[in-house]
């Protein structure tokens, strides 16, 4: 499943060609990303609906805490896998390499883990900031804004990879925050959109059910909103990450350095 094919070129990119490529790459490989997307947000959901099965029910304080920290880490691990797979399928697209579900997903083990410990520790660091004087907070995320995809693709621990972040963003944080917000932003007003109507349309399928029915219907909404449109800030920002290593580390040279060593030049001749 890769969807449509373009040649792309390594290159420094304006602001405005980099959310171009992000939409681009986004419509063109929609069936990609849903998949991705759609795969951990599937167990979102069906351990989100058990949990509200159990709350409807006669339950302790205790249990209902338990039950609701328990559907914080369950969104918190998959949202770390949809990331970490959606953030492989951007590069192999952007590196003109094959890009599928199971290349992506098979690559994802052992990074999961990092991968929310990043999101978690950068999270926290831009909350402080907008706690503190909400300025701090939207610099905070336009410096630590590539610490995710870096986590991902190289090989460094949560806590280098907001060093890494700090290091490629430098210079560059205003651009940064622009595709972060402008990517959120849109995720957030599209999924609100579907959501409203979807919500809207079918209230008379769940109105004589009860409020447990619409409560999983309103969930199940919710969840498909985001596997449609969540992918989009990742993309913008997996393609931020390979602007800045362009432009401060000549990864473009680097790259067709790489694709025109020996070994590749034969693997490709040996499969023309």
């Amino acid at each position: 499943m890769t969807g449509g094919t373009m040649t792309r070129t390594l290159r420094p990119l304006s602001l405005s060609q980099v959310l171009d490529e992000t939409f681009d790459i986004y419509r063109h490989h929609l069936l990609l990303f849903i998949g991705i997307s759609a795969i951990p947000n599937l167990a979102l959901l069906a351990f989100e609906l058990t949990s509200s099965m159990g709350r409807g029910t006669k339950t302790t304080d205790a249990l209902s805490l338990v039950a609701a920290l328990g559907t914080m880490v369950v969104s918190w691990f998959c949202g770390s896998i949809v990331t970490a797979a959606t953030t492989f399928a951007v590069s192999d697209i952007y590196l003109d390499r094959p890009a599928s579900l199971a290349a992506s997903f098979s690559r994802v083990t052992g990074k999961a883990l990092r991968v929310g410990f990043s999101s978690l520790l950068v999270s926290l660091i831009v909350g402080i900031g907008f706690a503190l004087c909400i300025a701090p907070g939207v610099y905070w995320a336009g410096l630590y804004g590539v610490a995710v995809p870096a986590v991902v693709l190289e090989d460094i621990s949560a806590g280098q990879s907001l060093s890494r972040s700090s290091f490629l963003t430098q210079g560059s944080v205003f651009r940064v925050i622009v595709v972060y917000f402008l990517t959120s932003v849109f995720t957030m007003v599209m999924v609100f959109a579907l959501t409203s109507v979807l919500l809207f349309l079918g209230p008379t399928l769940f109105q004589h059910t009860g409020i447990l029915t619409q409560q999983a219907a309103t969930q199940i909404l919710a969840s498909l909103a985001a596997t449609v449109f969540g992918p989009v800030t990742a993309i913008g920002l997996t393609l931020m990450y390979y602007d800045l290593r362009v432009r401060k580390e000549a990864f473009d040279i680097d790259h067709m350095m790489r694709m025109m060593a020996p070994e590749n030049l034969a693997s490709g001749a040996s499969a023309s």
